[in-house]
């Protein structure tokens, strides 16, 4: 499963136009990163959960979907949290279950993440990562078994052996704890902190890949432009993409017209630049100027 029901508050004016997982992100919408995931994990089935301008996501998914993966949308007409949006995702799941944040730049090791989850034969099983905020941003703390000990707080206050680490929006479920969760709530706070408080065996596998948080505009502007760094000659154009003015450390989509010089911009698809553009997210209505750090 995907999750992706969020407003996108933080991603505003952009999600006034298209729902936060289908912002592009690269050539493709965002939510296209865990959807690739989880199929080169060998995930054969996966929903996603819409909400905000969720009407719009199945199209803008179509063209991407790994072939021999079937993509299927549930809409929330009311936003259900993270714990309800899985549960009524995912009702009568009789198999493990995967499921991450579709609004994040990150490729974990899924199968890791499995098989610690069926070797401890836990009820569920965190991705986690390493971060220096942790304790303060909300740490999770993992044994060298990797079993997650202490959630939220400072797990050195609990036992000072603990690993220190953050939760990455990506996790592994089993059918009953899918069950478990609430019809309407968060999947931490009335799903994890329960189940650790009655026992149930929790697994945390520690993720060293890069991890991205793409839900403000200056990291989604940052995150392209790496993408744009890593592509020939420092800018990702779409094939199909008419630059007829410099392009200089920018991603261009689809169909995009640029008759003017662009310089680290993300030029959305469909979209036509008539006037220099720097350090702005172009959309087929706006321009939308993003702060330099």
């Amino acid at each position: 499963m995907v999750l992706g029901a969020g407003l996108g508050t933080r991603l505003r004016p952009l999600t006034l136009e298209r729902p936060k997982p289908g912002v592009p992100f690269g050539l493709a919408p965002l939510a296209q990163v865990a959807v690739g995931a989880l199929a080169r994990a060998g995930v054969r089935s996966v929903v996603i959960n819409t909400h905000h301008l969720g009407d719009r996501l199945p199209g803008l998914m179509a063209p991407h979907r790994p072939e021999g993966v079937s993509l299927s949308f549930v809409d929330e007409a009311t936003l259900l949290g993270t714990g309800g949006g899985i549960r009524n995702a995912l009702s009568g799941a009789s198999e493990t279950c995967v499921v991450m944040n579709g609004d994040i730049a990150f490729d974990p090791d899924l199968a890791r993440a499995i098989a610690l989850h069926e070797r401890l034969g836990a009820f569920a099983t965190m991705v986690v990562r390493e971060d220096p905020a942790a304790v303060r941003l909300g740490a999770i703390g993992v044994d060298a078994e990797g079993r997650v000990r202490t959630i939220l707080g400072d797990p050195h206050r609990t036992d000072p052996a603990l690993s220190v680490r953050m939760f990455t929006g990506v996790h592994v479920l089993s059918p009953a704890a899918v069950a478990d969760l609430p019809e309407q709530g968060c999947v931490i706070r009335q799903g994890y902190e329960l189940w650790l408080a009655r026992g149930e065996v929790l697994g945390g596998v520690t993720e060293a890949n890069p991890w991205q948080d793409l839900g403000t505009l200056e990291r989604y502007l940052a995150a392209n432009l790496a993408l744009a760094d890593a592509a020939d000659g420092g800018s990702l154009v779409h094939a199909s993409a008419r630059c007829d003015a410099a392009v200089t450390r920018s991603v261009v989509g689809e169909g995009a017209v640029v008759e003017a010089p662009v310089t680290e911009c993300v030029v959305w698809p469909g979209s036509v630049v008539t006037e220099p553009q720097a350090h702005a997210i172009v959309t087929p209505t706006q321009v939308v100027p993003v702060p330099r750090a």
